[in-house]
């Protein structure tokens, strides 16, 4: 009987447990952080409406879950996780043997004690938040991947929306998102502001070791970040750990026995000469960062230093010589950053950064030492910022204050201006040839500022699925500028006649005899202290509207006013309101789909308001006296002497004489992200971009005659003044110009981005972005070539790529070895055509002025000469350019720390790349070419060749 009863058992337990089976549905799912990050040590608990719990599960390390439900059963299932808000979601009934696959997020309670404030976050690989796109570097990829110079904004480059800016002068930002002019990107420093307000670019430079996330926020971002109509560079800093922990470092870059040498030779200049003067490039870095508990579990501190030394020979020929000289530089950056907590809800940090870049000007070319220059950029950051939680994590406060001050200084390297500069030519047939530059330099810029912003942003949640965040700030400026377009001491130009004897291959300005012939003398008519302010204001409200734990809608409105609007004839600019929507819909637990759409408004640089002042009417006014005009060596007038209603005619400008609006965007994305597994995502998002109100050059007494058919000569200024509505007279002006807010931009773009990251051993983020952005100006000295014709300039923007594909990889896939590598693809910049041909006696480009409007400020610059009668503005391309970096880093074990052995290699296969590198030389460098399309290209300079860096880490 018992055999008989055992026998049925076995037969009947397996029926019973399928039809178990059969009675219940299985649940799957992924539960996130409302970022994207997956959460583990969720509890997931499924009850019915008698409130009985039939099932429960803990999310694992990825975020999974799985419970087993019975069939037919409504259901409600509860997500609780400390730190989290509590998310509960309804299902119905399912049918027996059904399955269903769940995603949702959990947003965080604003628990801001100090150690949730200086913890570490890593990136997700959905973004489950917004629509914003753009991308970050988190620390682990800064630290492994090949930088030069240990500088992040070359990483930077590897972000989708993100490339090389071309710049207009030597310190242009070197950065441009979506094709915009770099001088717009706005810079801030752990959400606060980071921006040299004179013309544009990141006021300090911050170690990189400093560093925990760089991140570029490129469009449909949350309306607590404005003051841009294109993108925000946001870096945010390292805090100390509950250990204490550091490093000191030491990189050389021995330069060219090493390197590789430079393809392009600059216009006339001895290929030979030229290279043999190049190895003289060094580079020395030192430095060391290190943070840790001051308290245990209350104060943390963390503090960074590096210290660059670099030198390196430079070389400039005319036809008839080649001279060499030095630049030698040095830079400083200093971090430091203490973390308090006062109580579980309270906690303040005092965080301060500065770096200060000296880079003095030893002699080149014909330029003698004692003519140099040296350029000074000093600044400086320093905030207190104080976070407060309430109602048990479902509110909080955040108030900020910070100091900024930033100096950009140009005094001579080793002389004074007390003496005038002096530019020696020798006669060649007809034409004078510059042969030798002596006595001081001829540039006069000292330019301070002290920034002062109040920040503070309150955020609560509100009702049944609400969280809304209400901030508001304040920035102002004050600026101190001593300027003048000339030596104070004047500059003269002299012709030697075999009376001036040279010490070796230059002139010195002692050998000038004092009755030198002098074939010019110009000097600076008036020169103008100025001293203003910038003041800006900004307000926004957000609701992120939780509709369901996987779908999101948030709704932010912004304001902005920037009160240089309200300066000159300009009336104040007071209806910035810049309403922006996202949705965020967590379809399955690995597919987002998003959208968005917003307003966004930009800020004016100073610049814009301080050179209307200073080139005013009772402005600076640089005159030159030619032939019988100009006055014996050493004796020409100084300012004071000058009666301005004698002086030629020549540019004045207006203070905003049509008025100011701010610039503003429409901006639109609509994307699809999914995740493969849980190392891999691919995301693909369109974006569309169109801003008005840029600033630009307009004239108002502009030259109606434009540029003919036949024209192919310069015509002389004298026929061109006949077409201006005021002819030009003596003491009065030619050009009066004016800055006003009338260019226009459009951008489109479809980014594609994959993201693998396998447990840290191996990590890649590849993009390919297709897109185009055009303008009718490029910078807020750009003039039209014809009157105001700005309908003739619209076309590529000098920053535009059609392609750009990056990749950046870092592998430690075998034990104490370390791989990583950058590879980035561009199409060419465009080319600006302008009228003229290059000139063999001097190896330099000769510009013609077609309708004799004569020289304008901002060509200087931009190089946006006269071009050809039919000839489009950036109408052909460089060629385009592929690069690829690579770093090896050895681990040696040592005791409990770690010795790091590694080398960089920057542009492994020594590629020519005259069009797809940061460049800030006046006009573009090479995509400033003369004639018309299909004639040659000439290659005047280029990226960097093959370099190599060597570095030693000690890591404890």
């Amino acid at each position: 009987m018992m055999r008989l009863l055992f026998v049925v058992l076995l037969v009947v337990s397996p029926l019973l447990a399928i039809a178990a089976q059969a009675d219940s549905a299985r649940v799957t799912g992924v539960v996130r952080e409302q970022g994207g990050r997956p959460l583990s040590g969720v509890g997931i608990d499924a009850i019915t409406v008698s409130g009985a719990s039939v099932a429960t599960a803990v999310s694992g390390p990825a975020g999974q879950f799985e419970l087993r439900i019975p069939a037919g059963v409504a259901l409600t299932i509860i997500a609780r996780r400390v730190g989290y808000e509590q998310v509960t979601l309804s299902l119905p009934g399912f049918a027996d043997g059904a399955s269903r696959s769940l995603g949702f997020t959990m947003p965080a309670l604003a628990q801001l004690d100090v150690i949730t404030v200086v913890a570490e976050r890593e990136r997700p690989l959905l973004n489950t938040r917004d629509a914003a796109a753009g991308g970050a570097i988190e620390r682990r990829d800064l630290e492994r991947l090949p930088t030069d110079a240990r500088d992040p904004i070359s990483l930077g480059f590897t972000i989708p929306g993100v490339a090389q800016a071309t710049g207009f002068f030597g310190d242009a930002p070197r950065l441009t998102i979506n094709g915009a002019n770099s001088l717009y990107t706005q810079y801030s420093l752990d959400g606060l502001e980071n921006n040299e307000g004179f013309l544009g670019g990141p006021r300090v430079e911050v170690p990189l070791s400093a560093l925990a996330r760089f991140s570029v926020l490129a469009n449909t971002y949350s309306a607590e970040f404005g003051r841009s109509s294109n993108g925000v560079v946001n870096l945010e800093t390292r805090a100390g750990g509950d250990r204490w922990r550091g490093e000191v470092f030491a990189y050389t870059r021995p330069g060219i026995p090493v390197d590789a040498r430079t393809a392009a030779v600059p216009r006339g200049q001895n290929s030979d000469d030229f290279r043999q003067a190049q190895d003289g490039f060094r580079r020395l870095q030192l430095g060391g960062s290190g943070g840790g508990p001051l308290a245990t579990g209350r104060t943390f501190a963390f503090g960074a230093l590096e210290y660059t030394g670099e030198s390196e020979d430079r070389i400039l020929s005319t036809a008839s010589a080649s001279f060499t000289g030095r630049e030698d530089r040095k830079t400083w950056k200093v971090f430091g950053r203490v973390d308090h907590g006062w109580s579980p809800t309270q906690t303040t940090t005092l965080r301060s950064a500065a770096s200060f870049v000296e880079r003095a000007g030893k002699g080149s070319g014909i330029v003698a030492p004692e003519a140099d220059i040296t350029t000074q950029r000093y600044g400086t950051a320093t905030a207190l910022v104080h976070r407060s939680a309430f109602r048990g994590g479902r509110a909080s406060n955040e108030a900020s204050a910070q100091v900024g001050t930033f100096r950009w200084n140009f005094p001579p390297t080793t002389g004074s201006f007390v003496r005038p500069q002096v530019t020696i030519v020798q006669a060649r047939g007809t034409d004078t040839v510059a042969m030798g530059v002596v006595g001081s330099s001829n540039f006069v810029f000292d330019e301070a500022e002290v920034q002062l912003q109040l920040k503070n942003v309150f955020e609560t949640e509100v009702g049944d699925g609400h969280r809304v965040r209400v901030g508001a700030d304040a920035w102002r400026s004050s600026f101190e500028l001593a300027a003048s377009q000339t030596n104070p001491g004047g500059s003269y130009v002299v012709l030697d006649e075999g009376n001036i004897p040279r010490r070796g291959v230059r002139y010195a300005f002692d050998d000038i005899p004092g009755n030198v012939r002098v074939l010019s003398y110009t000097v600076d008519a008036a020169q103008k202290q100025v001293n203003l302010s910038q003041t800006l204001l900004g307000a926004f409200v957000e609701d992120r509207w939780r509709l369901s734990p996987a779908l999101t809608f948030t709704l932010g409105l912004r304001w902005d006013y920037d009160d240089l609007t309200s300066r000159g004839a300009s009336d104040p600019d007071l209806n910035n309101f810049q309403p922006r929507a996202s949705i965020n819909w967590l379809v399955r637990p690995t597919t987002v789909l998003r959208a968005g759409a917003g307003l966004y408004a930009g800020k004016f640089p100073y610049a814009v308001y301080s050179d209307a002042i200073q080139f005013g009417p009772d402005g600076n006014q640089t005159v030159t006296f030619r032939g019988a005009d100009a006055p014996p060596y050493l004796r020409g007038p100084r300012t004071a002497t000058l009666d301005r209603s004698t002086l030629p005619a020549g540019e004045i400008r207006q203070l905003f004489a049509l008025g100011l609006e701010q610039p503003m965007s429409r901006q639109f994305t609509a994307g699809w992200q999914t995740q493969f597994g849980s190392s891999a995502a691919l995301s693909i998002d369109g974006v569309l971009s169109e801003t008005r109100n840029l600033p630009r050059s307009w004239d108002l007494n502009a030259s109606t005659r434009g540029i003919r058919e036949g024209d192919v000569n310069s015509l002389p200024m004298s026929e061109g003044d006949a077409f201006r509505p005021v002819r030009p007279v003596p003491g009065g002006y030619r050009r009066l110009t004016t800055t006003e807010s009338g260019g226009r931009a459009e951008y489109r773009g479809l980014y594609t981005a994959l993201r693998f990251d396998a447990a840290r051993e191996l990590t890649i983020d590849a993009n390919w972005v297709w897109s185009r952005s055009r303008n009718d100006t490029e910078d807020i000295n750009f003039n039209a070539t014809q009157g105001n014709r700005f309908d003739l300039e619209f076309a590529d923007a000098v920053n535009d790529r059609r392609h750009k594909v990056s990749a950046r990889a870092t592998w430690m896939g075998i034990r104490r070895l370390a791989l990583s590598g950058i590879a980035d693809f561009q199409t060419g910049t465009p080319v600006n055509r302008v009228a003229g041909a290059i000139d063999p006696s001097a190896g330099l480009p000769g510009f013609r002025d077609l309708d004799g409007s004569g020289d304008t400020f901002g060509n200087g610059f931009l190089g946006n000469q006269d071009r050809f009668f039919g000839v489009a503005r950036n109408a052909e391309r460089l060629p385009g350019a592929f690069l690829i970096h690579a770093s090896a880093a050895y681990m040696l074990p040592l005791r409990a720390d770690v010795i790091e052995l590694r080398a960089d290699v920057f542009n492994l296969f020594n590629s020519a790349n005259p069009g797809g590198y940061a460049n800030g030389i006046p006009g573009g460098g090479a995509r400033t070419q003369v004639g018309r399309p299909g004639d040659p290209i000439v290659l005047a300079n280029a990226g960097p060749p093959r370099q190599l860096q060597f570095s030693a880490r000690y890591v404890f």
